[in-house]
């Protein structure tokens, strides 16, 4: 069985979506054959040639080159849709109009099975877009092998809060307001921004500035950290939250969108608009040992549902169900 993957074209600091389909294809091992392919306008038509001449392969399209659908078999096409922030939190007017269409509407009829990383984002789509949901299935990511439980025996001397992501919608400006009095120390996993050290010099808050890490590199920082805070307003998934489990740290995650489903009980949910609330939560955390500890365990035993091993098997399924029909 022979399944071609398609990638967005390589960014900087961009590569969420390639690791996470990275941990599934060591999953798969050689129970497929894949070929993988990086898409840019430039290469769309050779891409559409190279699947024309091989009709038998199975096309699993790993998100937002969504677009990529509309010259390939549609029914032996799979297209992964991570979230659809971008159409409902960013873009306005006719730009949106024609992303729609385009990267949404065509992509989505055409296509075979589509597959998406929570019940959050098919609820979605399904609302967004008209979509079947019979024609929806939510396979979750896995959390990635690398990530082993490292216990702290006690927390650092100053602690260290841990952020990762860029964009307003990862609510760092409020937990800047959050922490400000607080002890503590922010690692900050995102490209560097003036306007935000302002922010942290202004609130006397200290932090440290990490971008385009290695796997391990990061890694690294969630096992050197005290607590991960991931308060977004909107996503579709919230990775962070898994790994920081996995890691065996106590996290704080917003009480809306895909993260109170992706948490489990393993976290502490907070309203992401109300710095109060995330402020009494960090402290609460930092400060009883025993609420820390039972929201770690309870954080470990979420972890099942993501093993890679796990989602491997839930994408081999469909890729079998198409290959059968």
């Amino acid at each position: 069985m022979k399944v071609a993957y398609y990638f967005r074209s390589y960014r900087k600091g961009v590569y969420s979506i390639e690791v996470l389909f990275r941990r599934i294809l060591a999953s798969l091992g050689t129970r497929v054959t894949t070929t993988s392919h990086a898409v840019h306008l430039s290469n769309v038509f050779t891409i559409w040639i190279r699947a024309f001449l091989n009709p038998s392969a199975i096309h699993h399209i790993t998100g937002h080159v969504n677009y990529i659908a509309l010259g390939l078999k549609g029914c032996h096409t799979i297209l992964t849709v991570h979230d659809i922030g971008h159409y409902t939190q960013t873009l306005k007017g006719w730009r949106k109009y024609i992303y729609k269409k385009v990267w949404f509407d065509w992509p989505l009829r055409k296509v075979a099975l589509i597959t998406t990383v929570s019940e959050f984002s098919k609820q979605q789509l399904i609302t967004f877009f008209s979509i079947d949901a019979s024609k929806v299935k939510v396979i979750y990511n896995p959390f990635p092998a690398l990530y082993k439980r490292e216990d702290k025996i006690k927390l650092s001397g100053i602690p260290k809060i841990l952020q990762i992501g860029a964009g307003d919608h990862k609510n760092l400006n409020r937990l800047i307001h959050a922490v400000q009095g607080i002890p503590c120390e922010l690692i900050l996993i995102r490209t560097y921004d003036a306007g935000i050290d302002q922010v942290l010099k202004q609130k006397d808050v200290s932090a440290q500035w990490f971008f385009d890490l290695t796997d391990e590199a990061v890694c690294q920082l969630y096992q050197q950290c005290d607590l991960v805070f991931f308060a977004s307003t909107y996503e579709g998934f919230g990775m962070p939250i898994v790994e920081a489990q996995a890691t065996g740290r106590a996290v704080i995650t917003s009480n809306c969108a895909s993260m109170p489903e992706i948490a489990g009980e393993g976290a502490v949910l907070v309203d992401p608009y109300k710095v109060e609330e995330i402020r009494d939560a960090i402290i609460r955390l930092l400060s009883d040992d025993n609420f820390r500890n039972a929201c770690i365990e309870k954080g470990y035993s979420n972890l099942q549902r993501f093993h890679p091993e796990v989602i491997a098997r839930q994408y081999l399924e469909l890729y079998t169900q198409i290959y059968s029909n």
